[in-house]
């Protein structure tokens, strides 16, 4: 039990420092990019201080992987400089009996960071954006899916531009069942125009069967909508705006996503790529054990001090191509060519059990 509760806090105690070590270099590259990004701009540094901090989370998580390698290494380097480890061997623990509270530890972490990280990043990363649009550093398009409806906003320096479509392709090209509200300023509702069917072109929308209902008209000719064959409207939008305005999934809520998922799978959109977040967020406490045996395979034996250095540059080189092949595959899953399950959980899960088998070797031999 004391041995439990030493590697334990050995193992916090790692994970804290490369946690700190991580964050300095979040600050010093990230927060040089936004006060540049901002000072370009025309704005001043105090602006940019918020939206730097409000990004940590995001690039915290996402160094997660790197930093539960780092502990790992750290830890089983300490015990190792110690001469811990030949102690508690000969005393007739096991290295899996040492290696226990770190993979507990580890495996909880990932949990915490997916149930409790990941809704905190996502709040961070929509208060950024909100920040950013304050001072008019976002795009003015913007794009959103509703339970039975799709909602497009396309805004220019005089007009605003309210779309609503019913469904739409895969490529968000061709939509159905539209009503575009024309707005001039904030309030003041200009025209609505409804279309069965419209087709996104380069410059223009291409409406067919259009009506339009012209608010500036008296109200007895209100009531008679202007009735046409097809009707062209400019617009700044494009498909690959449509699409890339929520190709970001880590805005969702990892709570909330299976809902997201189903109504845009309900709008006639693919969802893959929202399908393959959510399943790596559920596998990642199993990445997350991967690096730390990884760390484990090449550390947690006794070994002569000089070859130290090269095994701790082994383990960082497997630990970054684990990580390329999920990348790699996550790549492959967005084109539609592996499963995504297998994609989420087969390269952390693969490397799980070939480690496994490997300190059992070490272990036996």
């Amino acid at each position: 039990m004391i041995t439990t509760v030493y590697i334990s806090i050995r193992f916090l105690q790692s994970l804290g420092l490369s946690l700190l070590t991580v964050l300095f270099f979040i600050l010093l590259i990230d927060g040089s990019d936004q006060l540049n990004f901002f000072s370009s701009n025309g704005l001043d540094a105090k602006k940019a201080v918020l939206n730097i901090f409000l990004r940590i989370p995001m690039l915290t998580v996402e160094a997660m992987a790197l930093i539960m390698m780092l502990g790992s290494i750290l830890t089983f380097s300490w015990l190792s400089n110690s001469n811990e480890i030949p102690i508690l061997k000969a005393s007739g623990k096991s290295a899996f009996r040492i290696l226990l509270p770190t993979a507990i530890i580890t495996m909880v972490i990932g949990l915490i960071i997916t149930f409790v990280g990941g809704p905190l990043v996502s709040a961070s990363m929509r208060a950024s954006d909100v920040v950013l649009e304050r001072f008019n550093l976002t795009n003015n398009n913007s794009f959103s899916v509703s339970e039975n409806d799709i909602w497009l906003r396309d805004k220019s320096d005089s007009i605003d531009m309210v779309i609503k479509a019913s469904q739409m392709n895969s490529t968000a090209t061709v939509f159905y069942d539209l009503v575009f509200f024309e707005f001039y300023g904030q309030e003041k509702l200009n025209r609505k125009i409804e279309a069965s069917k419209a087709i996104l072109r380069e410059t223009f929308w291409e409406l067919n069967d259009v009506k339009i209902i012209d608010n500036n008209l008296k109200p007895e000719a209100r009531s008679k909508p202007i009735k046409m064959n097809q009707l062209d409207i400019r617009t700044s939008l494009t498909n690959e705006q449509i699409t890339d305005s929520f190709a970001d999934p880590r805005v969702i809520s990892i709570y909330s996503i299976k809902q997201f998922i189903s109504r845009l799978e309900t709008s006639g959109y693919t969802a893959t790529r929202h399908k393959l977040f959510f399943l790596t967020e559920l596998s990642r406490p199993m990445f997350f054990l991967a690096m730390l045996l990884i760390a484990a395979v090449f550390l947690l034996r006794t070994e002569r001090k000089s070859s130290r250095g090269l095994n701790i540059f082994i383990c960082l080189f497997i630990g970054f191509l684990l990580f390329s092949i999920q990348k790699l595959f996550e790549s492959f899953a967005l084109a539609e060519q592996v499963p995504l399950l297998l994609v989420a959980f087969g390269p952390s899960s693969f490397a799980v059990l070939i480690l496994l088998g490997v300190l059992f070797h070490i272990e036996d031999g």
